[in-house]
């Protein structure tokens, strides 16, 4: 029998038990004993350790390891001048890493022992510990608080593409929906019955909306997309998605619905950032009451926003309206956090191209899994390093407040206070108080006009204008 352990790969003799009463349909249980996995069911001829095992998920997880770099990892340990020699069990190690890791984390999750009971979509994923989940972190009475929001960033991912596969019926999927991209079947579903809109930018020229139309026929997926709580970055179950042509409406929606229901029972406000949030709120509305397949929890109040990085691409109107300074609550937020958790999923992306579909499912579940258990592990010393260093500076900033508080005109601080209240109540265009303005600078011709026309201009300030005007354009030829 061949053995892979973390330092090579051995072959042993193998004596299987003969007492009385043994059957040889239990051979893969003896070696299971012996924290050996049985590479088949049926007479094993393989088996790897646990060891090794737990080893190479670690290694996919934190180095971005393929399967095939880590078995060749193992066949120089074994024989490091003819490592061609060594047996070639690198699919054994595919089919049997992948059954290893759904065992782990159903067992993790409270569901390893018990067959009747399923995870149901999202059951065998972690979300944040610190955004408001009812019933979960909130004290009894947090409903008499006006500030409790859920706070999601929305976007895509375009390097995380998928080949159409070569035979999709003999694919296997161990825990399609459980983890955090949605269920397949149901997915489809809502793809097929929603309209293709496909609409133009009337904002900027963004490639989210503009790649919508873009299509690639060797792909069966363009990318992904995602959400994530905005403060800290964790990844929500069950609501990243799949593009087939680009980041379309119809695909994000699935994926902000779905967000907006996860354990958010009684949460009446929202906000969502999303980089073309001025485009995707305007009708966001109607398409969910006209699908069949998308649902908000009632009385939701959602606040569109623009992350602060790609707000500058906007129009001007778009800044007051959109930005995140001027939400109630948003803080310090930047909303684009998720463009650091993307970086990751970039590395394991070639990898995971060429998968099977629910292999390349499976694998963007663990690694989503182990980036938001690592905020939860890191939550406690953050957020306390945080609240030291904005207690630091509370004192400062109320200074910096009450001295320019004392050299403005009482009447109108309370007027601009009135208007920024309406502002937030009212939203859209009663934001544009904030909006920047400024005339423009005369042309250079508008400046010679009124120059010339001055009445106490003479001849000879006359012939200087012209020479001014006539070096400028001298210095523009250059």
């Amino acid at each position: 029998m061949t053995i892979v352990h973390t330092e090579g790969i051995f072959t042993h003799e193998i004596s299987w038990c003969s007492c009385p009463g043994s059957d040889p349909i239990d051979w893969h249980l003896s070696l299971l004993r012996e924290r050996l996995f049985p590479a088949s069911i049926s007479k094993p001829k393989t088996a790897f350790t646990f060891d090794v095992l737990n080893h190479f998920l670690i290694d996919a997880l934190e180095c971005k390891t393929s399967a095939m770099s880590f078995y060749q990892k193992l066949k120089r340990f074994t024989n490091n001048a003819f490592p061609d020699r060594v047996p070639d069990r690198y699919r054994e190690l595919m089919r049997v890493s992948q059954l290893w890791r759904d065992l782990k984390h159903r067992k993790w999750f409270g569901f390893g022992h018990d067959t009747e009971l399923d995870p149901g979509e999202g059951g065998l994923a972690l979300f944040c510990p610190a955004c408001p989940q009812p019933g979960i972190n909130l004290p009894p009475d947090w409903k008499a608080c006006d500030t409790v929001t859920r706070q999601y960033v929305l976007d895509g991912n375009f390097t995380t593409q998928h080949m159409k596969m070569n035979r999709p019926e003999m694919d296997v999927s161990l825990s399609d929906g459980k983890g955090y991209m949605v269920s397949e079947i149901p997915y489809q579903s809502h793809l097929q019955q929603s309209l293709d809109n496909k609409e133009r930018s009337t904002c900027s020229n963004h490639r989210a909306i503009n790649a919508a139309n873009i299509n690639k026929s060797n792909l069966r997926s363009t990318g992904i997309g995602a959400t994530a709580c905005a403060w800290h970055g964790c990844f929500v179950p069950h609501l990243v998605v799949d593009f087939q042509k680009g980041e379309r409406y119809m695909n994000t929606d699935y994926s902000i619905c779905n967000a907006l229901r996860y354990h958010s029972e009684n949460i009446t406000r929202a906000l969502v950032i999303y980089d073309v949030g001025c485009q995707w709120s305007v009708n966001f509305g109607s398409w969910v009451k006209s699908s069949s397949s998308l649902f908000l929890p009632s009385g939701l109040e959602i606040i569109p926003a623009v992350g602060k990085f790609h707000l500058a691409a906007h129009k001007l109107s778009c800044f007051p309206r959109y930005s995140l300074n001027f939400v109630k609550g948003a803080g310090h937020l930047d909303g684009e956090i998720l463009e650091t958790l993307w970086a990751p999923f970039n590395k394991i992306s070639p990898t995971a191209r060429s998968m099977t579909q629910a292999h390349r499912q499976e694998v963007y579940d663990d690694h989503m899994r182990d980036s938001n258990w690592k905020k939860l592990v890191g939550i406690v010393p953050s957020l306390l390093k945080k609240y030291k260093t904005s207690n630091k500076h509370l004192e400062d900033m109320n200074q910096a407040y009450e001295l320019l508080n004392a050299v403005l005109d009482p009447n109108k601080v309370a007027q601009w206070e009135l208007d920024a209240l309406k502002a937030e109540a009212d939203h859209g265009e009663a934001l544009d108080i904030y909006l920047l303005r400024g005339d423009k600078a005369p042309t250079i011709h508008e400046a010679q006009l009124k120059l010339g026309k001055n009445p106490v201009s003479s001849s000879a300030n006359l012939g200087s204008v012209a020479w001014l005007a006539e070096g400028i354009s001298i210095e523009d030829s250059q």
